[in-house]
């Protein structure tokens, strides 16, 4: 199902999130490399087993590849007009924050694409909303190819 690449980083992804490491992960290769297959297959998993994966990107169009179908910003309520200082707009009531408590892995496409301070909002929502009393894993895709 897998090539050599992908399952040892499916391996590593899962072995990282049973045993509670907490790490991120970068995924970054050429275009038509099974990058969205490897974390669609990813999130399956996790989600196989009874917890829940969110998958995010920067546009639609990317996120129309995956399974969840959801753009950062709408996940996150991140302003489209943004700076050092600003945060993302989700709150503890709002529907999505059970969701956000019970997650266990995002994965994140596009992120290099992504605005520092999109990220930087995120990752302060994310602290602030789950007082940090979770472990929570971050996977990023870059699926653009860089001709370097």
């Amino acid at each position: 199902m897998f090539n050599p690449e992908q399952a040892t980083a499916f391996n590593a992804v899962l072995k990282s999130i049973t045993n509670n490491q907490g790490l991120l992960f970068f995924i970054h290769t050429a275009g038509g490399c099974g990058k969205t297959f490897l974390c669609n297959t990813i999130a399956v998993e996790i989600r196989r087993r009874g917890q829940v994966a969110l998958y995010v990107a920067l546009s639609r169009i990317a996120a129309l590849l995956l399974d969840g179908e959801k753009t950062s910003h709408l996940y996150f309520k991140i302003p489209l007009s943004i700076n050092e200082d600003s945060m993302a707009g989700l709150k503890r009531n709002s529907y999505m924050f059970p969701v956000i408590q019970q997650t266990k892995v995002i994965i994140w496409d596009e992120v290099p694409m992504q605005h520092k301070y999109d990220i930087d909002a995120a990752d302060q929502y994310l602290r602030d909303l789950l007082e940090i009393s979770n472990y929570l894993y971050l996977i990023v895709v870059e699926l653009t190819y860089y001709l370097e």
